[in-house]
């Protein structure tokens, strides 16, 4: 088995991520973004999709999968792959993305921002 590495370091993909983060900020209401996934882990290769889980204040919006979308592409995430609630939907399925989080990389809100944190822990 032949493994391939990504062309892009984490800290390059933070980079492209926390711009993305900037563009969103300005057209939903973001009240989390977290990496999770084999970018987080160290076991990402070139096939690795970049897992972010994007939490938005209610009410829900049919148009936030693909704001979060285009904004991810625009800044050069390589294969992204948005998991996109509104807080209620977040709550409903707050352990379920607790668990899938539990070790990720908190991009919003920033550290220090006095921000609430979403029911997603």
């Amino acid at each position: 088995m032949r493994v391939s590495w990504p062309e892009l370091t984490r800290e390059e993909l933070l980079a492209r991520l926390q711009k993305a983060v900037a563009a969103l900020a300005e057209c939903l209401p973001l009240e989390r973004v977290v990496l999770f996934g084999s970018w987080v882990s160290g076991r990402a290769t070139v096939a690795s999709d970049v897992d972010a889980l994007v939490v938005y204040a209610d009410p829900p919006r049919e148009d936030a999968f693909r704001i979060v979308w285009q904004a991810l592409v625009a800044a050069g995430v390589p294969r992204p792959e948005p998991h996109v609630y509104a807080a209620s939907e977040a709550a409903r399925l707050a352990p379920t993305l607790a668990a899938m989080t539990r070790c990720g990389i908190v991009l919003f809100p920033a550290e220090g921002t006095g921000q609430s944190d979403s029911p997603v822990e």
